[in-house]
């Protein structure tokens, strides 16, 4: 049995909406840890919930300096 391919559309019921939401988020930061460990890559992942007003953050490296990188651009 293989996994059911989601529509890309709003999803009406708030308690199934909150457990995608979750596994999805969860998903992307864990892409995000692989991307940072196999490719040395320097990653800021800030992700904001307006439904809760929650703000997550993923820093790749404690270095990581984000205005310095953004006046190189």
């Amino acid at each position: 049995m293989g996994k059911k391919k989601l529509p890309i559309e709003r999803i009406e019921d708030k308690r199934r909406r909150t457990v995608i939401k979750n596994k999805r988020r969860n998903g992307l930061i864990k892409k995000a840890v692989e991307l940072n460990m196999l490719c040395d890559q320097r990653i800021y992942l800030v992700l904001y919930d307006p439904e809760y007003e929650r703000l997550i953050q993923y820093v790749s490296h404690e270095d990581f300096d984000l205005k310095s990188i953004y006046y190189k651009i």
